[in-house]
């Protein structure tokens, strides 16, 4: 067959997804009639009809149909390719996807030493507490929580997930905290941000039920939708909340929060260094994988 014009077969892709010369001339900023005369051209040349023309509406072909199936999947691995062709080009920029209370909280003080050892590293770093979509978000890496994580892809873990009471040591010396059970008469912080198979209260309600105190709601102090902002309220004496180990463990090594007790719950999460299993060999996102194991490393316990 004579060799068709690339440009024609996206012309009838596009106009094949909205069935409508006109939303298709639109996207491709040209006129319903150069849309239509494209479409009549590249029928004459295959020699069978592309579309049922109805008086309001386009209609398949049951060929048309075959081929704009056929075609989308050709352009869309096109895209892929040229997609992480031009990532290799540029590969000391990375996109990296982190849980806003850990970038707060964790990744950012550390930055710092990041731009030491690797000062050609171009970090883009977008905070968002959604499992990821690398190709469609155009993300490189991501560190997810493992209740988060999907299953597919490159993960090993960076940091452990347990969770235990955490205050100010002005709030703890006023409240005279010493036993679990006095928290029914403190006010209780709580991060109520959207944990799959959980209640809003389920992670102080576990840890209440190990501890074994009774009668303590706490649906009745405050609550926020992300775990940074109820360690800070922490911070500043308004109450307790329940710390994430990666999220308070710098606050207590310097004596901003401190434990009031040694119970310490552990859902089994972690937090994973995630990404596309053909990503995971880039020099650079392996770099960027050896700091924060080294990171880690040497600030908490790797989970097991």
């Amino acid at each position: 067959m004579r060799q068709l014009p690339l440009s024609t077969l996206f012309t009838f892709v596009v106009a094949s997804r909205h069935l409508s010369f006109t939303k298709a001339a639109e996207e491709l900023h040209l006129t319903q009639g150069a849309i239509s005369q494209q479409i009549r051209q590249l029928e004459s040349r295959l020699g069978f009809e592309l579309f049922i023309r109805h008086h309001r509406r386009l209609e398949l072909t049951q060929k048309g149909m075959r081929l704009a199936v056929n075609l989308n999947k050709n352009f869309n691995d096109i895209e892929v390719i040229l997609s992480e062709l031009q990532s290799e080009e540029s590969d000391t920029i990375l996109t990296l996807s982190v849980i806003p209370s850990l970038a707060t909280k964790w990744l950012i003080p550390r930055l710092g030493r990041l731009q030491d050892a690797y000062p050609e590293l171009q970090l883009r770093i977008q905070a968002s507490d959604k499992d990821v979509d690398f190709r469609r978000d155009k993300i490189d890496v991501a560190i997810l929580n493992s209740h988060l994580h999907n299953g597919k892809h490159f993960s090993t873990p960076l940091l452990v997930d347990k969770l235990f009471p955490v205050c100010s040591p002005a709030f703890a010396k006023e409240h005279n905290l010493y036993f679990p059970d006095q928290l029914g008469k403190v006010a209780l912080l709580n991060d109520d941000s959207e944990w799959k198979f959980s209640t809003p209260y389920a992670e102080w309600e576990g840890w209440l039920d190990l501890a074994g105190v009774k009668g303590v709601n706490p649906a009745r102090g405050v609550s926020f939708n992300r775990g940074d902002l109820a360690v800070q309220a922490a911070i500043a004496s308004q109450g307790v909340a329940l710390g994430r180990t990666p999220l308070v463990m710098d606050d207590l090594q310097e004596g901003r929060l401190v434990r009031p007790f040694n119970e310490e719950l552990d859902m089994g999460n972690c937090y994973l260094f995630v990404c596309p299993e053909e990503y995971r060999l880039r020099p650079y996102i392996q770099k960027l994988l050896q700091w924060l194991q080294l990171e880690c490393a040497e600030n908490a316990p790797t989970p097991t």
